[in-house]
């Protein structure tokens, strides 16, 4: 079973990176569209994969955080919910509001993404909600973040945008740490500089 991958994108496809090892071997792996938009041709990339064995394939999912992974895990484990739409889910917030989401039995956040009707959305609550302990330190993040980050709006915007991103509370924190004069900067300057110094970490 393959559980980590070390490569260079070689193809970037439609929630699909194709992704070259050292050993010259080329590894297509199923991702969110934020990763597909990170990882352009040409990017190194590091990612904690999954793997599925059916009987016509072997199919891989990449994520960029174990947490995402072991989430991916669970939400397989909901009847009627494949790795596709497990991966939807995870496409559709960072991972922090999901698991607080799961947390506050709030079905209709998982009513609003694509596959997901109400009986599932139902379904992912009751069977998950027993299953989140470890991930209750992770639901706390965005507001954390929040509180050490700033009341600027300008400011709050950029983190809730690297959040959508799929960067963590403790990078971006890092990152608006080493960023200077960033109140009177733009929303769209902030992420910019924040990128540079998350992908130089």
């Amino acid at each position: 079973m393959i559980g980590y991958i070390k490569g260079t994108v070689v193809a970037n496809e439609d929630r699909e990176l194709t992704i070259l090892t050292e050993g010259g071997v080329g590894y297509v792996v199923g991702v969110t569209p934020t990763l597909n938009v990170k990882y352009p041709e040409g990017e190194a990339v590091s990612l904690f994969v999954q793997t599925f064995v059916r009987e016509d394939a072997i199919d891989l999912y990449g994520f960029e955080r174990i947490e995402e992974k072991h989430l991916f895990n669970l939400l397989c484990e909901v009847n009627k919910i494949g790795p596709k739409t497990a991966l939807s889910i995870l496409a559709f917030a960072p991972i922090e509001e999901i698991v607080s989401a799961i947390i506050s039995a709030n079905s209709q956040f998982f009513k609003k993404i694509s596959g997901v009707g109400a009986k599932t959305a139902e379904k992912i609550i009751i069977d998950l909600k027993d299953k989140t302990d470890k991930f209750s330190a992770i639901a706390a993040g965005s507001s954390e973040t929040a509180k050490v980050i700033s009341n600027d709006k300008q400011i709050r915007e950029a983190a809730d945008a690297l959040a959508a991103l799929g960067f963590n509370p403790l990078q971006i924190r890092h990152a608006m740490a080493k960023i200077e004069d960033k109140e009177s900067k733009r929303a769209e300057e902030i992420i910019r500089e924040a990128l540079k110094v998350i992908r130089n970490l």
